[in-house]
């Protein structure tokens, strides 16, 4: 009883850990990609005020847990497809080996092994290139090639921790058997948390780099923290509404006293900082205005 009372304690503490490390690694990159939209529209927010800060915080929050789930949701097809994609190496080291008529030596990381519970993430994946492919057809081989790449990433990172575990539980042993006398055949512990911490970085900054579909996360991420809005109904007060093209002039919506209703325009930021960001559609060209708070409503349906 006692046994079950100490692991279930210890898987507690485990999963508080993960959870809050989850949390910070969510914040960090949601902060480094609420600035990536700040020059994804050139526009920085000034006089921030202390309200502003938690406003930035909870922008940060909101990309962070879009994106870190994006991340899972892929290392997780990786396992789901990690199968197919052994039997396509095995039989790439076998064409190699025929070829060359030389045999490949062990690797020196193993790959994460299937697991079934990597399928309880499918509705994401598949809502991701869902969505991803909606605007670009080739989000469907590319988004699993990215997660091809991420679960090897991912399986260097399992696997060094595995040695790690083991280097760690020869070096505790309390006898002195060969294994312990030759532990140096392990490797040096630190090279593999270094390997670890790199492969960390690698799955973390990888999507940002080279899946092409950063923007379309950013913007979704913003609309979930309702700094951006597709379709609103904006009141703009003179001399800002003279400047909006009079094409997007709501007709059918009464505007309150000195205001112009407007549609057809996308809120690009809102929320904290002193100005409102605007783009509107002028023939085949897109204006960009900011406007300060007090000159602007924004009414989103």
């Amino acid at each position: 009883m006692l046994s079950t009372s100490s692991s279930l304690e210890q898987n507690l503490e485990s999963l508080s850990r993960m959870a809050a490390t989850a949390s910070k690694i969510g914040i960090l990159a949601g902060a480094i990609c609420v600035i990536g939209y700040s020059l994804r529209i050139s526009h920085f927010p000034q006089d921030i005020s202390v309200g502003d800060g938690f406003l930035f915080l909870m922008a940060a929050a909101c990309f962070g847990a879009v994106y870190v789930l994006f991340i899972a949701s892929f290392v997780a097809l990786g396992i789901f497809l990690s199968p197919f994609i052994r039997y396509v190496v095995k039989l790439f080291v076998w064409g190699y080996e025929s070829l060359h008529k030389r045999k490949i030596g062990e690797p020196f990381y193993e790959f994460a092994p299937f697991d079934w519970s990597a399928a309880i993430f499918s509705p994401f994946w598949i809502l991701f290139m869902l969505v991803l492919g909606s605007s670009d057809s080739n989000a469907y081989w590319h988004l699993p090639l990215l997660s091809v790449s991420l679960y090897v990433v991912y399986s260097i990172y399992r696997s060094s921790g595995n040695k790690i575990a083991k280097i760690e539980e020869v070096n505790n042993s309390l006898m002195d058997t060969d294994e312990k006398r030759g532990i140096a055949r392990f490797g040096n512990p630190q090279k593999f948390r270094r390997v670890q911490l790199f492969s960390l970085a690698s799955i973390l900054i990888v999507p940002l780099v080279i899946s092409g579909y950063t923007g379309q996360l950013l913007d979704a991420a913003m609309r979930l923290a309702n700094i951006r809005i597709e379709k609103p109904i904006i009141y703009v007060k003179e001399p800002y509404s003279s400047l909006i093209p009079k094409s997007a002039i709501a007709t059918n919506v009464i505007a309150p006293k000195d205001y112009t209703a407007f549609d057809k325009t996308v809120v690009l930021f809102k929320g904290f900082g002193k100005t409102t960001v605007i783009s509107i559609q002028d023939g085949v060209f897109t204006r960009r205005l900011e406007i300060p708070n007090d000159q602007v409503i924004v009414e989103d349906r």
